[in-house]
């Protein structure tokens, strides 16, 4: 298949430059080789040779309307062929001087290299003395006849005949290489040849077309000559240059591409003619042929790949039939080899497959469970029906997640909508897993983390709880050694303890609260008394470390969260910020409740932390404190108890200037 794909490539690739270069040959005249040889700009070797020479000098006939004339009453060089050399002069930026003369001593004076070029017929003969450059114009070469002559009708008529031709003109080399016993008169140009064929000196004047056509306007004898419909030739004009200036030719060859592609000579040849084809080529037939011929290679190459497609296609579906067999056994022996419980329902919530870990907990064979309802098993008995993961999967297509316990046990369930072709959810996937050791893991890793922030605690609060037992102390020395029992003084006294041992009872239950195991209970929660509720553990360390702060919340916002859950996140999150600041610094807390979302905000002017570090804080056992002041473990907990409340984390921080910590938790419409 890719091999025959390959040579279908190849062959487009090859038809498309076969294709690209006909193009060019008709349009440009010039083959896609010649179109990359030369389209390139002038290289510094050429650009220099024209900067060196002060002008170039272009020297032609001086009398061959309408190609190149010298204009009686304004002296003026013009013509067709004069009007394409001077945008040739534009194009290559370069002055080119014109010297008309009779078109014989022209071709003399370009072979001693007196003139750089002019426009001519390429032929063997010349090829000898100049070089050609790539054509610029088309050109007919006619007989002008008596309109009463039937003798001649092509240039092999004109054989034994006497013939008027301007001397130096290709014609004559044309007609002595194909016809034998012609007796030429050379002229100076075109009209002294028709004036000797009025004389009836010449049975034939032979010429440019359009020159002959001009003269014969000119002396007005249209209705006394002919022109046979059978050209004598028809053949590119190109300019010829000398041997001698062989870097010519390349410069030439560059501008005159540059300004074929810009359409030049045709809106030249349109400037004097019209809308007459007398020196452009008719190439609507060879353009018609490219196309039938472009159209029967594109049919042809899409029928053999149509019909490679449908062999490749019979043999392609046969081997993917089987590997879908195959691949089939495979997905089986993969689903059984699963250790989570695995089932597929459809909508009726039949059971269509399970693996060999359901049958094993259901203690039945795979046969007696196909084809039963999802609900007469006691693992999924006491859910709600109206409330049901696998139903509201079937009906929305999203996946889902739920806990529950059967048994003693605690179990995760994970919905997976299946799809038929137009993406309709046809079956639903459940996975059932016992995540009970999973669940104690997290607790004691929890609670472990707890503990090591609480230790980390301990010398602050054992100032706290120090200073009330002293209290409690000197008081009660007082009461014992006050023999006067004064009233007042005990009074005091009594008060002073009473206050003293609210304040260390306090301290205990912050830390009571902090030790004990997260569930998923939730609570209103007074959010400004939190956070200083979590500040005051940290008074004692944030007073020795000259650390001020700052709250930003409403005093009556008020949530139903998990309360511990986010002590414990924003213990972690306000501890670390006290770390990062030794030597003091600045502690700002905001919380705003926006729409659901609760977003707390915890900013500090500490170390900060460097910018390799920020992709790993998160990861478990990360730490970039000593053995002994960290575990690793606390922004871990954090992000993971972030998600278990279904809310997000973003930190940004810049070395030396402080971290930004802002947390997002989404609330239920009961708990705002």
């Amino acid at each position: 298949m890719k091999r025959r794909i390959i040579y279908i490539i190849i062959l487009t690739v090859l038809f498309t430059i076969v294709y690209l270069n006909a193009y060019y040959k008709l349009e440009y005249n010039i083959s896609l080789f010649d179109q990359f040889q030369n389209s390139s700009k002038l290289t510094n070797e050429e650009k220099e040779w024209l900067q060196s020479r002060e002008s170039l000098i272009f020297g032609s006939d001086q009398l061959s309307p309408p190609l190149r004339y010298v204009d009686m009453e304004s002296k003026q060089y013009k013509g067709l062929v004069v009007d394409y050399v001077r945008l040739l002069s534009v194009e290559l930026k370069t002055k080119i001087k014109f010297k008309p003369m009779a078109w014989h001593t022209a071709l003399e004076t370009l072979a001693k290299g007196e003139t750089d070029f002019a426009d001519m017929f390429p032929s063997p003969e010349r090829a000898k003395v100049y070089n050609f450059t790539k054509p610029i114009y088309f050109l007919r070469g006619v007989i002008l006849i008596p309109i009463e002559n039937n003798d001649i009708a092509n240039y092999s008529d004109l054989a034994e005949k006497k013939v008027a031709v301007p001397k130096g003109d290709y014609a004559v080399e044309f007609l002595n290489n194909g016809v034998d016993g012609i007796e030429f008169n050379l002229t100076s140009d075109i009209q002294h040849a028709i004036q000797l064929l009025n004389e009836k000196k010449v049975d034939a004047v032979v010429g440019d077309e359009p020159v002959i056509i001009y003269f014969m306007d000119k002396m007005k004898v249209n209705r006394k000559y002919k022109i046979p419909k059978e050209p004598m030739y028809e053949k590119d004009v190109v300019f010829g240059v000398p041997k001698s200036k062989q870097l010519l030719l390349s410069i030439f060859n560059k501008a005159i591409l540059s300004l074929d592609k810009r359409m030049a000579m045709s809106k030249i040849h349109q400037k004097w003619f019209g809308i007459s084809t007398l020196l452009t080529k008719e190439n609507r037939t060879e353009k018609y042929w490219l196309i039938v011929v472009v159209f029967l290679t594109a049919f042809s190459l899409v029928f053999y790949l149509l019909y490679s497609w449908n062999t490749l296609l019979k043999k392609e579906v046969n081997r993917r039939t089987e590997e879908l067999n195959i691949s089939r056994n495979d997905l089986q022996i993969t689903f059984n080899g699963l250790t989570h419980l695995m089932i597929v329902l459809n909508k009726d919530l039949q059971i269509l497959n399970i693996n060999k870990a359901f049958t094993s907990f259901q203690k039945k064979s795979r046969q007696e469970i196909l084809g039963s309802h999802f609900y007469m098993y006691a693992i999924f008995q006491n859910w709600d029906k109206d409330d049901c993961i696998v139903k509201k999967t079937l009906q929305d297509g999203n996946t889902r997640r739920m806990e529950f316990r059967f048994e003693s046990r605690i179990y995760e369930i994970n919905t997976f909508p299946l799809r038929d072709n137009n993406q309709q959810v046809q079956k639903v996937l459940v996975m059932v897993k016992d995540v009970t050791e999973v669940k104690i893991s997290e607790r004691e890793l929890l609670f472990a983390n707890k503990m090591s922030a609480i230790g980390q605690l301990a010398t602050g609060v054992a100032h706290e709880i120090k200073n009330p037992l002293g209290l409690i102390r000197n008081y009660n020395y007082i009461l014992k050694k006050d023999k006067s029992k004064n009233l007042d003084k005990c009074n005091e006294a009594h008060n002073a303890i009473d206050l003293a041992v609210e304040k260390a009872s306090k301290t205990i239950n912050n830390l009571l609260n902090f030790t004990s195991i997260s569930d998923n209970r939730y609570e209103t929660v007074k959010m400004r008394d939190l956070l200083n509720n979590i500040l005051s553990l940290e008074y004692k360390i944030m007073n020795r470390n000259n650390i001020t702060h700052e709250i930003t919340c409403d005093n009556g916002l008020e949530c139903i969260l998990n309360v511990d859950s986010l002590r414990h996140i924003l213990l972690n999150i306000i501890s670390n910020a006290v770390d990062a600041m030794p030597d003091g610094g600045h502690l700002y807390l905001s919380c705003i409740l926006s729409t659901n979302i609760l977003e707390i905000i915890c900013k500090d002017t500490g170390i900060g932390i460097k910018p390799e570090h920020l992709e790993d804080i998160f990861n478990p056992f990360f730490t970039t404190k000593s053995r002994d002041s960290g575990t690793g473990l606390g922004l871990y907990i954090v992000y993971n108890e972030i998600k278990k409340l279904d809310g997000e984390i973003e930190v940004k921080s810049e070395s030396g200037k402080g971290t930004s910590f802002k947390m997002q938790i989404p609330l239920r419409e009961e708990m705002i």
